[in-house]
């Protein structure tokens, strides 16, 4: 295949194109830009939508700790329970045992 063929070629024409050239350049850009990098704003998409989940979830939260406050703050039974479940609180008159279960494992019961 010589020259004066290869340019009569239809590959030829098509890589001559300006509007293939253009594009071609267009999409390498659009590939290895470091500003508009195409895989760079699929990973900020997808970080977006994790803390955007993280932000709902985090909302749930808020309003369940705010109900839960607000029933501490009205009953004085519900906070002394509160006191001794999650920091073994307890009265002057009274003693508190921490009964712990002990974990099996396999090895133990051959």
């Amino acid at each position: 295949m010589d020259i004066s063929s290869f340019r009569q070629s239809r590959f030829f024409k098509v890589i001559s194109n300006k509007y293939f050239i253009t594009i071609v350049i267009f999409i390498g850009l659009m590939i290895f830009s470091p500003n508009n990098n195409i895989v760079y704003n699929f990973k900020i998409k997808k970080q977006l939508k994790e803390l955007e989940n993280q932000k709902e979830f985090l909302k749930k939260e808020i309003e369940s700790d705010s109900l839960h406050f607000l029933e501490l703050e009205k009953s004085l039974e519900t906070a002394e329970k509160f006191g001794r479940e999650k920091y073994i609180m307890k009265a002057e008159d009274e003693d508190i045992f921490i009964i712990k279960e002990q974990e099996h494992s396999e090895s133990e019961d051959k």
